[in-house]
This record gives structure tokens, sequence and C-alpha cells, in this order.
């Protein structure tokens, strides 16, 4: 990885990438080619307004209405209470002369050049979802209402042809309600979006951020409500959310294009608008297993020896860790997809040994081809891939119909050709580079970049060609998803084992791709992004927070930052109390390296500690995983989207929910030995010190143990607690050397939990006895729990429980703990303070009661 920020300027250097032969203009008063918007008439030669109400249901008793004169927009449920309406002149159009080849820009709250004007008025409608709608000058626009079931209300609006020219934005305008509102994609000033615009494009930037741009990799134009419902709108054009920034009663959506495509989702939860949007527009991939132990890189391996150096240090210390990358560089050139054997001799044998020691080996790349020096022929494997490349037409192109030389590449290459994958023939030309890494047993991709095509610079659109016809204008989002497409099709045609995708950029539905976001190069600090400030571990947090509201279940940021080098031990340590108690852990970042043993053996031991924890936790995030690739569901929620009535909930940027029984609260203060906490409603328990806790509390936060507390009434399962790697090793601990699972739980109420190994646990306890029925599955009988008596609810007096029963038959207890843990045929259990052990294996459901 490599930080190319202020390569992009170099875009705007050749007026031949640039839309007309004058380069970018200054925007003027009367438009940004200086002239007036077309008339297309005046009120003497209108028909009056005929006014309308338009109406659809939802089929779960919400309606969406639209009625004009005044225009207004409301969804309301079946008591007629509403849900969001429109505010001000609803629905706008921007007017602006030269509408489809002047880029406008949808940031500012009056962009130069363009006037908003209102579509208040009714003209005429058809049945009774669809109509015409008009402005006070004569411009009208089709309007459209439908549903695709429960939960799902949509509204298209659409200039029609004669008014379109004249149309450069559109906007709609909501009354901003009193809960937060999160999503809109990756986000580092904090997932709460009220008062900001956030635009849905990546821009060069480099007077505002010290990167050079405005590090939107991942733009989703989804905004999700605590009030339980969201808004979408289904383009690819640019445009910005205005969230109660330039008025603090409106919510403002403008994007470029003379239509809005407004998707409202619609729950009793915000979860559950999170999940209808990703039905919508495709539930998220769901990773390997092995891709949720920790991962391990350094920024560059000097040589082989060094390499093999990390691996034999993390299985001698025995930190869990199964993906490991080979970061940049590891090539012969950019990108041949060849091992550099001067630097990794026997490269195959290599990673064969890799493979054994119980790791899948990853590769960092980019969409970039060399490219030959002028006049000569090419000297490297990836020249001769750019000249086969452009004579076969499979690289973008400039309006002059040269091949575009991507400053980009200046970042981490030589500067290079950039594939065009609009085209199938490109992905499949690519794809073929792939298959042979794929062969020797990689198994994931690090995919940088992808940001290139930005949809303007200094306010002229980039004249970019792609070989199936659309223009900049309609990629500049979606090409991050193009160019990943080929290594997910070589995954998922060569690898029996699966494999996955790690990707800095993306665009909607492009988590039916990539496993996977990165954020790139955040500081190595403890900073939240804002103004010139990138961000460190906060905007990680925050980053991966907005995410999972946006579709992405699954992101992992560099633990200890990227910008700036190595950081120091507590920024390491601290920001791995964080990667550990989420999802995706993967150690690394620039400079030498951020291997803890390497700092003291204090931090290498703290390190070895947490990385078990998030293995231990590994079924417990796949259990969220499967979730969220069936039916949308978000793993991590803040808690103002988890808790909506808890208000003080709302207060605490840096807390979140996974899943529904772990709650963290990472430390991101220097020199903090304690931390502030709001737990929510309801009695929690501190994951390491087992104390339990509710409200506002302040808790003791020494490193490696961070706030991290679960909800009683929680089952959580958990791996055997010595995996080295969760893929089978012809030396250390594998899946195969510990056929069982654990489970922690904290019984109160019914409840129940299907594990992806196929055991369901099913826990009764609204008073005496506490029942738990474990039924085991065809691959996995064996399951060893840890009960919590004192905090149960209601409490079980830990000296009552003298016997336990299997299937109604009383058993007695076993001598110690170590002989329940080990595992034994039927049932044993054995009661250490307050924690009841209990091993079941059996190949038919138990029922285990505690008196």
């Amino acid at each position: 990885m490599r930080s190319h920020r202020l390569a992009l300027l170099l875009l705007a250097l050749g007026n031949s990438a640039l839309s007309g032969c004058g380069g970018p203009q200054a925007p003027t008063d009367a438009g940004l080619d200086g002239g007036a918007p077309t008339d297309v008439g005046t009120d003497a030669n209108l028909l009056p307004p005929d006014p309308f109400t338009l109406q659809i249901q939802d089929g779960a008793g919400r309606t969406l209405e639209l009625s004009t004169d005044p225009l207004h927009v409301r969804i309301y449920d079946a008591s007629g209470d509403t849900i969001v309406e429109s505010a001000g002149a609803a629905l706008e159009v921007g007017l602006a002369a030269g509408g489809a080849t002047r880029f406008h820009s949808p940031i500012p709250e009056t962009p130069g050049g363009v006037r908003w004007s209102g579509l208040a008025h009714g003209v005429s409608h058809v049945g009774t979802a669809s109509g015409i709608l008009r402005d006070d000058e004569g411009h009208e626009a089709e309007v459209t209402l439908t549903t695709d079931g429960a939960g799902q209300l949509a509204l298209r609006v659409s200039m029609t042809a004669a008014s379109s020219t004249d149309a450069a934005l559109m906007r709609l305008r909501l009354a901003a309600d009193d809960g937060s509102y999160q999503g809109l994609g990756e986000q580092f000033d904090g997932a709460e979006a009220r008062g900001r615009v956030v635009p849905m494009q990546f821009s060069i930037t480099s007077l505002t951020r010290a990167s050079g741009t405005n590090e939107a990799h991942v733009p989703i134009p989804f905004l999700v409500s605590s009030r339980a419902y969201g808004l979408f709108v289904e383009t690819r054009e640019v445009g910005a959310f205005d969230v109660a920034a330039s008025a603090s009663d409106e919510v403002r959506a403008a994007f470029e294009g003379a239509e809005l495509d407004l998707r409202f989702f619609v729950g009793d939860r915000p979860a559950d608008a999170i999940a209808l949007y990703a039905q919508h527009t495709g539930l998220p991939i769901l990773p390997p297993r092995w891709a949720f132990a920790p991962m391990h890189w350094r920024n560059e391996w000097p040589d082989r020896s060094v390499l093999e150096g990390d691996i034999a240090a993390i299985r001698a210390l025995h930190i869990p860790c199964t993906a490991f990358w080979i970061d940049n560089p590891w090539e012969t050139s950019y990108n041949d997809h060849i091992i550099d054997e001067t630097r990794f001799p026997a490269a195959a044998e290599m990673i064969s040994w890799m493979r054994d020691e119980g790791f899948r080996p990853l590769v960092w790349t980019t969409p970039y081809l060399d490219r030959p020096e002028d006049g000569e022929g090419p000297d490297n494997p990836a020249e001769v891939l750019w000249v086969d490349a452009a004579d076969r037409n499979l690289m973008i192109r400039l309006g002059t119909g040269s091949i575009l030389s991507s400053p980009s590449a200046a970042g981490c290459c030589q500067p290079g050709g950039m594939m065009d994958f609009t085209s199938t023939d490109a992905i499949d030309f690519w794809q073929a580079q792939l298959d042979p890494l794929i062969a020797l047993g990689v198994r994931a991709f690090k995919l940088d970049y992808g940001e290139d095509v930005v949809p303007e610079v200094g306010s002229g659109r980039l004249n970019l060609l792609f070989s199936d016809g659309r223009t900049p204008r309609e990629v500049h989002n979606v090409y991050a998803t193009l160019y990943h497409q080929p290594y997910r099709q070589a995954i998922d045609e060569g690898s029996s084992e699966g494999g996955f995708l790690l990707a800095r950029a993306e665009a909607w539905g492009g988590q039916t791709v990539t496993d996977i976001i990165w954020p790139g190069d955040l500081d190595n600090d403890f900073s939240v992004g804002g103004g010139r400030v990138v961000g460190g571990m906060q905007a990680a947090i925050s980053a991966m927070i907005s995410l999972s509201a946006s579709g992405f279940p699954a992101f992992g940021s560099d633990t200890g930052g990227y910008r700036g080098g190595m950081p120091d031990r507590e920024v390491l340590l601290r920001w791995a109390e964080h990667t550990a108690f989420s999802p995706i852990l993967q150690l690394g970042g620039s400079g030498e390296h951020h291997n803890p043993w390497l700092y003291d053996a204090e931090a290498g031991t703290i390190y070895a500690g947490l990385a078990r924890a998030h293995m231990d936790l590994v079924p417990y995030f796949r259990e969220l995983a499967i979730a969220a690739h069936t039916d949308g569901s978000p793993p991590i929620l803040h808690p103002a989207l988890a808790y909506p009535d808890d208000r003080a909930g709302y207060a605490d940027p840096n807390a979140y929910l996974i899943g529904p029984d772990l709650f963290v609260a990472p430390v991101v203060t220097a020199g903090a030995t304690t931390r502030a906490v709001h737990l929510p409603p309801g009695r929690w328990v501190h994951w390491f010190t087992g104390e339990e806790a509710s409200g506002d509390v302040v808790v003791d936060a020494p490193l490696g143990a961070p706030p991290a507390f679960l909800r009683v009434g929680s089952i959580v399962p958990l791996g055997p607690s010595d995996l080295d790697t969760l893929v089978e090793s012809t030396t250390y601990v594998s899946p195969s050397d510990r056929p069982f699972l654990r489970a922690r739980i904290l019984p109160a109420g019914d409840r129940s939990v299907q594990t992806e190994e196929g055991i369901a646990i099913h826990v009764v306890h609204t008073g005496a006895p506490l029942a738990v029925t474990v039924t085991p599955s065809s691959g996995l009988s064996d399951l060893r729990m840890q009960i919590d008596l004192d905090h149960a609810e209601p409490a079980i007096a830990p000296a009552s429980v003298t016997t336990v029963s299997l299937d109604g038959t009383p058993v007695a207890a076993s001598p110690d703990r170590v002989t329940v843990e080990a595992g034994c045929d039927g049932m044993c259990w054995f009661r250490e303070g307050s924690t009841l052990y209990v091993s079941v294996r059996s190949s038919s459901a138990s029922v285990v009661t505690v008196p």
C-alpha cells in the first residue's frame, strides 16, 4: 500500500482529459457556460394547476403519499402517524444552461450557476400512483410511486424530455427528525452524520485535507435514521447529502442529472431498514471462515528470511493467525502478477510451506500496467502486457484516443495504463494473469486504488472513453467494483477452499463482490478525521460503524494505522484492543513493522491475548456474518441505532455493539487507564473481569483488557481456546485437532442460537430449573459450556447447584474443571465459584437442567 493522493492532482494538468477544448471553466451567476436556462414557458401560456394526491401502500399498512400545490411528501403508518415527511419545496430542480454537458457540484447549498426551482404544482395524473409536476416556469417532471413489498416505498421523479436540458441537479428536502443519522458509506469523522455535508464521490481536495482527496473511498447514498427508516438515492450520479447542516431542520439530498430515484426502507428498528436496503442492492458476500482469524503483514518484506522470521515468531508465541499478506513490492513489475524470485526465491516452495504452516497467502495489487518508455519496446513482463492490452483496446483512453497514463500509479509504481474493466475482454485478460497465482496457492487479494475515475477536475468533466460507451459520469463510483470482478472470478473458479477480496474502494452493490473493506492510509494515532486530518484510530472506528449501517458488514483497519510509519506502543495496543473486538483483525502498517513482540515482550504478550480473544469469538462473528449474508442484518451498530430510545447512548461516538450481545467501548485517549462508559439498557458483564455493570460507569481499562461487555441473556458461541489457525496445518493446532465448540452463557429468559457448525443451543431460564437443550449436527456433536450462575436472571445461588441432570437423570459432579473442559461422552460438569462448566457429547438432542 502506498500513499498516492497528491499524484491524483496530476490529472488536472492535461486538458485532453477534460470535456471541451478549453478545460475547466469558472462558474458564473448565469451558468457555467455564461448562458441562461432555456425558457420553457411563462405563467401566461401555462394551463392552470390541477392539484392531485398520489398514494401507494407497502402491504404492511405504511403509505407513501404525495400531494401538490404546494408539494408535500409523507410516509405514515397504519395509525396515521408520520414516519418521515418533506420540508419546504419538497422536490426541486436545479436549473442551469448546459445541464448535461457541464459539471455542477451538488455540495454547496447554492451551487455556482444553478438556481433551485420547486416542482410544486400538479398538472395531471394517471391512476393513483403517477402524475406530472411543474414549477412556476413550466418545467415539468413525471413522478411515480411504487412498492416492492413490506417496508419498501419508492418515488421516482424524472424531468420530461422538453425540460431535461435545463436540469443540472435534482434535490429532495426532508424534515429533519430528532434522532441520529448514520450510514452514507465510509465516514472518518464520526458515524453521526448530522451537521455535515457528505459527498457521494471521490474528489481531489488538495487544499482541504492532508491526503489531497476527500477520502470518499466507499460513498453509499443511503442514510438511515434512528427513527427506523432509511433513504436510498439509487443513482451513479454525483451527489451529496446535506444532513441538517445548511438548515438544522432539514435533510437534503442533491444529485446531478434530470431524475431522482428515491427509495425509502421502513421497519420496526433501524436495523430493519438497513437489512431492506441490503436486500435491494445485493446481499453481502460471505467471506470464508478463515478470513475471520487474525491476519498479519508488513509494509515490505526485504527478503524471504524476514517473512519466514515473522511466521516463526507468530507460531512460537502461539498468536493465532491464518491470512498472511505479501504486500507491495512482490512482483517483477507492476502488475504482471509474477512473484519476484530475487526477493522471494523458490516462491512456489515458499507458498507451499506457508500453507503447510496453516497460513493462506494474500497478495497486493492495483489496476495498472507499466507503460514502456516512449520510443522503446517493452523491457519487463508488465510492459509486454501493456502492449498486448493496448493492441486489443483494453485500457481506458482519453477523448483524443490515446491511452490514459494514470498518474495515480506514480504513488506506488511506474506510471502506466489503467485497465478498462467495463470490457468483458479486459476482465478475462486480467483474470488470466491471476489464475496462475490461484493455482500456486494464493487465496486472497488486497486491492489497492480504484478511485481514479473521478467525475470532475477543477469544475470540468473528465473526457475518458470506456469500451461499453459509458462516460466517467456513469462509471466514476462503480469502476472499483468492475476492477474487483476478475479477482472475484479467479477465486470463485479456481479455489475450492474459498478466498476473499480486501479492497479500499467500493460503491453500492459492491458488497456482492468485495468481502472486506479496509480504509487505506489512516494516521498512526488516536485522531478522528476532519478538516485536514485524515484520522487515526477513531476514524477507523467510525468507518466500521458507518459501513455496517451502509450494507458493508466486514471492515478491517490497519492495526496501528499507516500514515506516519510505526505507531507508538500505546496506540498499537489500544488499536489492537479495538480490532480484536471487531469482526476483522489485521495487524500491519507502514514503517519497519507493527509486530508487538518486537516492541517488547510484554507488548507481545498483550497482543497475543487480544488475538486469542478475537479467535475465540470467530463462531460469534460468523453467526453475524451469515445473518448479514442471508438477510442483510448489520452485524455492528452504534448504540443510537441499536437502542434508539436510549438517548444517553447517542453521545459516545466510539462505542458500538457487535450483534445483540457484545458491547465495546474502546479506549481512544492517550495515557488513559479508565474509560467512562454508558451501557445500553439491561445488565452487562465485563468480558475480562466478570463484574456486572449497568447505566453510566467508569471502568478500569489497563492495556489488554478494554471495556467489552456481554449482555445478560446472551449465548455466545466460541471456538477452541488454543487454535493456531482456522485452516489445516501439518504442524500446529488446527480445526481437525479440536472438533468441538464452546459457548459462554449468561442465562435469562428464552433464547436460541444456531451456530455455523450446526449445533443448536436453546436456553430457557424464567425460574428454576434452568434448561439448556443441545441439538448436535451431523458434523459436530461436542459442546463445552461455561454458564454464569451469579449473573443469571433470575440469579442461581452457586451453592445450591449440587447436581446437574441430563435428560432427567442426575449426574454427579466431576472431580475438576480440567476434566470437563477436556470433554466427555454423555455429560460431565463441575462448578468453580459462580461458574458452571458443562460438557455434552451426544449424537442426539440432550437437555441439561440445573435446579
